[in-house]
Formats: C-alpha cells, structure tokens, sequence
C-alpha cells in the first residue's frame, strides 16, 4: 500500500476516534454526605445523613461537539437516614416527607455541564431533578467537581428548596407555635471512585 494511502487512513482513524463521546463512570463513596440546613421562627436546625448504599454511579462524558464534561446520574438518599437535631425534629422532618410511603429521594442529574476549568477543578451548572413525596421538582445549581487524581474526586454544591415545590407544608410543633420556615438551604458533597467501566 503507497504510504500515502496509509497516511490518510490513519488520519481518517484518528479523526474518527476524537469525535467520539467517552464516558467514565464513578461510584459513590459511602462517606458521600447531604446537609439540610433550615430556621423556624424560634431557631434554626440541620439535619445530615451519611450516603449509605454505595452502589449508585454518576457518569461523566466527554462531549467532542462542545470539548466540554457533562456529568449525569442519579442519586438515591433515605429519607430515614437523616439525623436532625433531636428526635422530635427527626420524626417531624421524616413525617413531613412521607418517609413511610415515599422511603428515598431520588436526585437525577440531567445536564451538569462544564463551564470552566481551573487546576483540577471543574466549574459545572446544569438542571437536576429531585423527586420526594412522589412528587418531582427540577432546579438550576451550580456546582464543584474536583479530582484528587485520576480515580477520586468530589462532586460538591448547595441549592436551596421549598417544601411547597413538592406540595408540602412545613413541620409545626407545638400547635403551630413552632413553625419551620418552607425554604430549606441544601449542600452535598458526593465522594467519587473512578470505575473500571467505560464506554465509547
């Protein structure tokens, strides 16, 4: 074969190759963790949980079109799991979330797309959808995706929600003179480990 002919058929491999997506998958770490910071008209309060399951995986793509990451995925968090200040919020804040019907909030990342890189950060934004008591709400947030190295990372961010997003109303205590306010201050910080797994 003339090594022309040769030449122009690697190029054409190569060329071929680049404009592939690439996709790497990451599992959630189970020291993974979500803050729910709220205030009622007496104080404020957090409840945190620990990820518990480990086996949800995040997956992020390389876009040959845009030269850009996306991350996409989905989350599943008990609702039980979170621990509150004491156990009157903890029953309260589980009861308002119909934790006996609806058990999990599931968080779908639907574009999370890369904006700018500095370092070994990456500055991401993009829609999630978040799905509690059966009913579905999707946001805009910003976020922080940042390798340790080439098979840890985080994925960190903060958004803030409404009971009434989800048709809910905040918990009351004492006859009502207790009332927690319907915006909830959210912030995660997902642990990642690189998969062997990968698509082309």
């Amino acid at each position: 074969m003339p090594a022309i002919l040769t030449f122009i058929l690697l190029l054409a491999t190569l060329s071929v190759q680049a404009s592939k997506e690439y996709v790497r998958f990451w599992h959630l770490n189970s020291a993974s963790s979500i803050k729910i910071n709220g205030t009622t008209n007496m104080n404020s309060f957090q409840c945190y949980t620990v990820y518990q399951t480990g086996n949800d995986v995040l997956k992020e793509r390389w876009n040959p079109d845009s030269e850009k990451l996306e991350i996409y995925g989905s989350i599943y968090i008990g609702v039980a799991e979170f621990a509150c200040n004491n156990r009157l919020m903890n029953k309260d804040f589980r009861n308002t979330l119909k934790h006996n019907e609806y058990p999990e909030i599931k968080i779908e990342f639907l574009n999370l797309r890369e904006v700018h890189l500095q370092n070994n950060t990456i500055s991401a934004q993009g829609r999630i959808k978040v799905t509690l008591a059966g009913k579905s709400h999707v946001y805009f947030v910003s976020s922080e995706l940042e390798f340790f190295d080439n098979k840890n990372g985080v994925l960190r961010g903060e958004q803030t929600f409404m009971f009434s997003d989800f048709g809910l109303e905040p918990p009351q205590k004492g006859f009502g003179l207790v009332r927690v306010s319907d915006a909830i201050h959210v912030s995660f910080d997902l642990i990642l480990e690189k998969s062997v797994l990968a698509e082309y």
